[in-house]
């Protein structure tokens, strides 16, 4: 006789558990869903930036462009520098000699192309609500009284409004060293979608204009920059969501060591993807605390925010489908034209919402060819 051989248990199958529609789901139809810090945050126990009060602590504001385009042709600034309390008035020039330039490209993007950004614009202003001088003073009000004083002569440039014409010959360059005014060309082509639509029982075709628009938050985009100079340290109250970012880019601009920058970001009063890019007036404010040897503070007003967030969702879609007779989708083509404005959004691009167009809109759907 053969050893024994130990018998195993028998396992039991079960059956999935049949799935029942969402809205039957008491986890999220019909219950309340407690949120950790809401009574924390409607008894006022919440902390925002506005809320932060440094020693010695000035206040910016920003002259911006009223223009889409123009050339700055003089500043008069001495009626506002002897205001009261009026610390410091600069320019972009002023600026950009601590703060180095960028441009919003991606190297796996192949032949983006963005031109370079400055915390104040140099030269020339590119955008309506582009800041060009900056006002540092010991109160919000009394910076505001000497922004009246202001005096910016500038000559407007011819500016590109339509994205549809934008590439044409006879458009201005915004960029002239650029070449064109495209940031971004992508295509995807499996190969045979002619033939299957010259194959296909019927085509649907159509053009959707998606409107260009904004995040509205109920705390502004806000941050106090407080440089140390005693230490070389730079510490950052942002109203923000990706405070390393911000931690690695203020580095790199003011050629600081990682260690010497500290992003703090306490309660976000909203974003809806408007405070995970790096804006002008973010370095701008650093610039100003670096030559001003104390804390600034910028908190943006709503008319200011309208003109100085970035803005997203501008597209015109033209798409065809081809089917078969049971409805069946034999192709799709795509062509998505994105209008970004005069630069690309530093530092996660202004591309990506475009190349996400031509990456998912198949995606949903059963094809077999696919071009955009």
């Amino acid at each position: 006789m053969g050893p024994e051989v130990e018998e195993r248990p028998q396992r039991t199958v079960q059956e999935p558990a049949p799935l029942h529609p969402l809205t039957d789901d008491p986890r999220y139809i019909g219950a309340s869903s407690p949120r950790p810090s809401a009574r924390r945050l409607v008894e006022g126990q919440g902390c925002y930036v506005d809320d932060i009060e440094l020693p010695r602590m000035a206040h910016v504001v920003y002259w911006r462009s009223p223009v889409a385009h123009c050339r700055i042709t003089g500043i008069e600034a001495s009626a506002a520098r002897g205001m009261p309390g009026v610390i410091m008035v600069a320019d972009g020039p002023a600026l950009a000699k601590v703060c180095k330039p960028w441009v919003a490209t991606l190297g796996h993007l192949a032949g983006m192309k963005s031109a370079p950004q400055y915390p104040l614009a140099m030269e020339r202003a590119c955008w309506q609500g582009e800041p060009v001088v900056a006002i540092v003073a010991e109160t919000r009000e009394q910076a505001e009284d000497a922004l009246q004083l202001i005096d910016v002569r500038f000559e407007r440039l011819p500016a590109v409004v339509d994205m549809e014409t934008a590439l044409d010959p006879a458009t201005p360059l915004i960029h002239p060293e650029l070449g064109d005014n495209l940031c971004f060309a992508r295509s995807l082509d499996t190969g045979d979608v002619d033939a299957a639509f010259d194959s296909a029982d019927a085509v649907a075709e159509a053009t959707f204009e998606f409107g260009r628009h904004t995040g509205v938050t109920l705390e502004p985009r806000c941050q106090i920059a407080d440089w140390n100079p005693a230490d070389q340290r730079l510490t950052v109250y942002h109203s923000f969501q990706a405070p390393h970012m911000m931690q690695d880019l203020y580095a790199r601009q003011f050629d600081l060591p990682e260690s010497a920058v500290r992003v703090v970001c306490k309660d976000v009063g909203g974003s809806f993807g408007i405070k995970v890019h790096a804006y002008p007036d973010d370095f701008a404010t650093v610039a100003l605390s670096i030559l001003c040897r104390r804390p600034v503070k910028f908190v943006a007003d709503r008319l200011e925010s309208f003109t100085s967030d970035i803005h997203a969702r501008h597209h015109r879609v033209r798409g065809r489908i081809a089917v078969n007779r049971d409805g069946a989708i034999q192709a799709f083509e795509i062509d998505d034209l994105t209008g970004i404005g005069p630069y690309s959004m530093f530092p996660r691009t202004s591309a990506i919402e475009g190349n996400q167009v031509v990456n998912l809109v198949g995606g949903p759907y059963k094809h077999k060819q696919y071009r955009a």
